[in-house]
C-alpha cells in the first residue's frame, strides 16, 4: 500500500496543530473542515488551497457551540457535527451558517450522510437505563424519520455500536468498535454478519489492565471503495512492536492501520483481504481519498492529503 500526499492543511501560523488525531471533513471545492483533541470544541476552516482560514466554533454551551472535539457529516441538507462522547448535534448549512442545535437519543458514535433520505445516519449508544444502542435516520432539516434499535440478533448496535452507513445499493452496513460488521437491507432485516480478526479485535477493553499492555485496536470508519467493496479501517498496536517505547516515541511508531475489505458474496459477508501501514490513515471523502498526519519543524502535527493505493497484492484472496 503507498498513500499519495496531495496536500497538507495549514502553516505555522495556525492558531494550533491537530495533536494526536484529527477529523477533517472536505466541503468540495470550498475547503475543509478539522476537529481534534487539542483544538477542543473549536473547528478550523481551511480554504480549498489548505490554507487557514477561520474558525467555525467556539468552546461553550450555547446553540452551535461545542464543549469538546467534533466529527463531521456533509450531506443535502448542509453539515451535521457531533461531539465526542455526547448526544448533542449541531446542524449547519452547506455555507457554514448555524442552523440549529438539537440531541440524539443517545450518545452520538457516529454521523454519516444518507443518500436515501438525503440526511444523515447516526449511530449511538447508552441512550435508556442499559447499554442498548441503535441508528436513527434524519432528513435534511435533522427530523428523525425513524430509527434502528438494537436486538438479540443484531450485536453491533448493541454496547459496542460503531460506524453505520448506506451503500450504494441501499444496504446499511455497521461496525462495531471491537470488529463485528453486519449487513442490513432497507427494511433493516439483517442479512449477514463478520467478525474482524486481528490484533486485539473482538476483545472488551479492559481498564484495569496494567500500564504497558497493548490496548485492543479499535475500528474507527467504514468506507466504500470504488471496486464496490467496504473498507473497514483499524488502528491497533504496532506489528511488531518497536523495541524501546519511551516518551519520545511517536504515534506512528506505536500503532499501525489496518484495512479490512469485505463484501456481499451468496449472501454471506466475506473477507476479500487485508493490508496494513505504519502511518494513521483515515478515509476522506470519496473512493480512495484519505488523510494522515505528519510532525511539522515547528512541532506541530498537521494534516496531510492525499490517495490510498491498493494493489490486489496487498489484499489477497482468503
Amino acid at each position: 500500500m503507498t498513500f499519495e500526499t496531495l496536500d497538507t492543511l495549514g502553516a505555522a501560523d495556525d492558531p494550533a496543530g491537530v495533536g494526536l488525531l484529527a477529523e477533517v471533513l472536505p466541503m468540495k471545492n470550498e475547503g475543509y473542515l478539522v476537529s481534534s483533541q487539542l483544538l477542543g470544541g473549536e473547528v478550523i476552516v481551511y480554504d480549498s488551497a489548505g490554507r487557514y482560514s477561520r474558525m467555525l466554533t467556539r468552546e461553550g454551551e450555547g446553540p452551535g457551540e461545542l464543549r469538546g472535539s467534533a466529527e463531521f457529516a456533509i450531506g443535502v441538507g448542509g453539515i451535521l457535527i457531533h461531539e465526542l462522547r455526547s448526544p448533542v448535534l449541531h446542524l449547519f448549512s452547506s455555507n457554514l451558517e448555524f442552523k440549529k442545535t438539537f440531541r440524539a437519543p443517545g450518545v452520538a458514535w457516529s454521523v454519516q450522510p444518507d443518500q436515501a433520505t438525503e440526511g444523515w445516519l447516526v449511530s449511538y449508544t447508552g441512550g435508556g437505563d442499559g447499554p442498548e444502542g441503535g441508528v436513527v435516520f434524519l432528513d435534511r432539516g435533522g427530523n428523525i424519520i425513524r430509527s434502528m434499535k438494537a436486538s438479540e440478533e443484531s450485536g453491533s448496535l448493541r454496547f459496542a455500536v460503531g460506524d453505520a452507513v448506506r451503500g450504494p445499493d441501499g444496504m446499511i452496513w455497521t461496525a462495531s468498535y471491537t470488529g463485528l460488521v453486519e449487513v442490513f437491507d432497507d427494511d433493516l432485516r439483517l442479512l449477514g454478519s463478520l467478525q474482524l480478526e486481528g490484533p486485539g479485535l473482538g476483545l472488551e477493553f479492559d481498564p484495569s489492565v496494567p500500564t504497558g499492555r497493548s490496548p485492543p485496536a479499535i475500528v474507527t470508519d467504514i468506507h466504500f471503495a470504488a471496486d464496490g467493496s467496504v473498507w473497514v479501517f483499524v488502528l491497533g498496536p504496532a506489528t511488531p512492536p518497536p523495541p524501546n517505547i519511551g516518551d519520545q516515541a511517536t504515534p506512528e511508531e506505536l500503532i499501525d492501520t489496518f484495512i479490512h475489505s469485505v463484501r456481499m458474496d451468496s449472501g454471506r459477508v466475506v473477507l476479500v483481504g487485508t493490508a496494513r501501514f505504519d502511518n494513521l490513515v483515515r478515509p476522506l471523502g470519496d473512493e480512495d481519498l484519505a488523510y494522515d498526519l505528519v510532525n511539522m519543524p515547528d512541532g506541530d502535527r498537521r494534516v496531510r492529503l492525499g490517495r490510498l493505493r491498493l494493489s490486489r497484492q496487498e489484499l489477497p484472496k482468503r
